[in-house]
């Protein structure tokens, strides 16, 4: 990965419909070149654009993040399991007092109690679920930039 290649992901970060000729006019190459070099890091699956949605403008208004611990050595196991409901929008493996961290988006509460107690708690190799209702969400994004190496941090 080079600059033109970080340029074009700061870009559709920003927007994610910006339109390629204007990423090449900063890049100061050709909209042939962005166009491919966006097609390379779809299919190497280093980059995916998609929408962000507010869950509660969808009317999902019981979002939560499950705190889930799970017994040794099924953390994969669970993390399958978890990972084929739709309710699932964000699920990730994380070293501490907990295993998991799942974001799911429930249309109310009675949803979420449901899908906990009929669905995840029935999964084998879950030894507990703290659950975390989201109550305002005040930044939804996907815009991050690492910091590279040889960048100063302050």
């Amino acid at each position: 990965m080079d600059d033109i290649d970080r340029l074009i992901l700061s870009s559709l970060q920003q927007d994610g419909r910006a339109p390629f000729t204007q990423i090449a006019k900063k890049a100061g190459v050709s909209e042939g070149t962005i166009r491919a070099r966006y097609r390379n890091l779809v299919e190497s699956g280093l980059v995916r654009t998609v929408s962000i949605v507010n869950p509660f403008a969808l009317d999902l208004q019981s979002p939560a993040i499950l705190a889930v611990k799970t017994e040794p050595g099924k953390v994969d196991q669970v993390a399958k399991a978890i990972s084929e409901l739709p309710e699932v929008a964000y699920l990730v493996m994380t070293l501490g007092s907990f295993d998991l961290m799942v974001e799911v988006y429930c249309k109310d509460l009675t949803h979420l109690t449901t899908l906990i107690t009929r669905q995840i708690q029935c999964i084998s190799g879950i030894r507990s679920i703290e659950t975390l209702m989201i109550g305002n969400i005040f930044k939804l994004s996907y815009r991050w930039s690492p910091v590279l190496e040889g960048e100063d941090l302050d």
